[in-house]
C-alpha cells in the first residue's frame, strides 16, 4: 500500500468522523432531552432512587451503597403501586384493586383486540380444536384443566377448582407465576384493566353469560375534622 492510498484511507475515516460529529451536534440542537424530576413511584419498603440521576451518571453510579440501594428498589420494583390505563395512558398512584368495579365498566370489544394475542395458541370457537392450549370456549365457570383432549401440566392439574373470574384474573396476571410448571409460557397481562376487558371478552364465549363478581362497597367517607380554634 503506497503512501496515496494510506492518505485516502486517511481522509476517508477523518470525513466519517466528522460527520458524525456534526450528525451529534445537529441532533443535540434540535432535541433537547428533559429528565423528570421526581420518581413517578416508590416500592414499598424500598428506599428511593432516582432512576433519572442514575441513567445520566451510568455506569458509574456511585458508592458501593447506593449501587445497593440500586439493586434493591430494582428487584423488588414489581412491588411499586403504579397503573397505567389502557383507555387513556395516564398513570396514576395506584391501581383499582376491585375486580367487580373493573369488570362492571369493562369493553368486551377491547378485551377481543386484546385477545388477539392468546389465538396464536388457543382457539376461541364453540366446539373449536384444542391448538398448543386447550379451546377457550366456555373456560369461565369450566374447572380447572378440564377440557377433553388437551394434555394439561402436572402443575395445572394440581390446582383444583374452577376458572372463576378471580382465578382467571390471578392467572392472567402471570401464568408463571401463579401457576409454577404451567406449559404456558405468556408472560401474563399487568394492567387490571386489560385483564378486565379479557375477561369480560371470555364471559361472552359461553352459552350463558357467567354473572361477574358484585363491585365491592364503596368505603365510608372519612369524618370532617374539627379543628378547635381558641380565642
Amino acid at each position: 500500500m503506497d503512501r496515496w492510498e494510506k492518505t485516502k484511507i486517511g481522509a476517508g475515516i477523518g470525513l466519517a468522523c466528522s460527520v458524525m460529529a456534526v450528525s451529534m451536534w445537529i441532533g443535540s440542537v434540535l432535541v433537547s432531552p428533559t429528565y423528570p424530576q421526581q420518581r413517578s413511584y416508590a416500592p414499598t419498603g424500598v428506599p428511593p432512587v432516582d432512576l433519572a440521576a442514575v441513567q445520566r451518571e451510568w455506569p458509574v453510579v456511585g458508592s458501593k451503597e447506593e449501587r445497593e440501594q440500586l439493586k434493591g428498589y430494582i428487584g423488588h420494583i414489581e412491588k411499586a403501586s403504579v397503573f397505567v390505563s389502557a383507555d387513556t395512558g395516564i398513570a396514576s398512584a395506584e391501581a383499582p384493586t376491585d375486580l367487580g368495579t373493573l369488570l362492571a365498566s369493562a369493553d368486551p370489544e377491547k378485551g377481543r383486540r386484546t385477545a388477539q394475542v392468546c389465538m396464536a395458541c388457543h382457539d376461541l370457537s364453540q366446539n373449536g380444536p384444542n391448538r398448543i392450549g386447550p379451546n377457550l370456549w366456555g373456560v369461565v365457570g369450566r374447572p380447572v384443566a378440564s377440557h377433553a383432549g388437551f394434555a394439561y401440566s402436572p402443575a395445572l392439574k394440581a390446582v383444583g377448582g374452577q376458572w372463576t373470574y378471580q382465578e382467571l384474573d390471578h392467572f392472567l396476571t402471570s401464568p408463571g407465576r401463579a401457576v409454577p410448571g404451567t406449559k404456558m409460557t405468556f408472560t401474563g397481562l399487568r394492567n387490571p384493566r386489560d385483564r378486565a376487558h379479557v375477561l369480560a371478552y371470555l364471559a361472552t364465549m359461553s352459552a350463558s353469560k357467567p354473572p361477574f363478581p358484585a363491585p365491592a362497597a364503596a368505603p365510608p367517607p372519612s369524618p370532617a375534622k374539627v379543628t378547635s380554634v381558641t380565642p
